[in-house]
């Protein structure tokens, strides 16, 4: 009786490739699209602790008629592939100065937080005193914007957010003004 070893298990190792490859293939990039409304003002020092005491500044800052962050409605648009952690997103919105009524698109990168997948650009051109951040939770439910406004003459800046949760210690972390 002869058994022929050299013809099964190749045969068998193709068929375990095989079906890892389709598993693989069959987790497809999740697209999305969430829009929220900026509304939650806060003032953060520079190294982005909260500074409450500027709470008030920065409301009347963002409130102010040539301002639009209050109230603003910001869309967001996604593409996570969690097979490869390949991922980009990015925020639509109108320009937050009333003179300039454009609808600004601002492409963001992956941060790599943990819990989350974050995005954010920092000081894009057509925002040049903004960090623009979008996160969304790992089931893509419970998308939040912020943007923060550095303010170039204070010790302070100003943080809106579609979010009245305090950040976590990660998060705050990216609020430190990069020069």
């Amino acid at each position: 009786m002869k058994i022929m070893t050299g013809v099964i298990l190749p045969t068998v190792a193709a068929l375990v490739f095989s079906g890892m490859a389709q598993a693989e293939d069959s987790v497809k990039p999740v697209t999305g699209k969430a829009q929220v409304t900026l509304e939650h003002v806060h003032a953060v020092q520079e190294n982005g602790s909260p500074a409450p005491q500027h709470d008030a500044a920065c409301i009347k800052q963002l409130s102010a008629p040539e301002s639009r962050y209050v109230g603003m409605k910001v869309s967001s648009e996604y593409t996570i592939d969690t097979a490869s952690l390949m991922m980009s997103a990015k925020s639509m919105l109108p320009s937050p100065n009333t003179l300039q009524p454009l609808e600004l698109t601002i492409d963001l990168s992956p941060l790599g937080m943990a819990g989350v997948y974050a995005f954010g650009a920092f000081k894009p051109s057509s925002l040049p005193q903004d960090y623009v951040y979008f996160t969304i939770d790992k089931g893509y439910k419970n998308p939040v914007s912020t943007f923060m406004i550095i303010n170039k003459d204070e010790k302070y800046n100003c943080v809106i957010s579609s979010s009245g949760q305090a950040m976590s210690e990660e998060q705050r972390s990216h609020l430190v003004v990069k020069q």
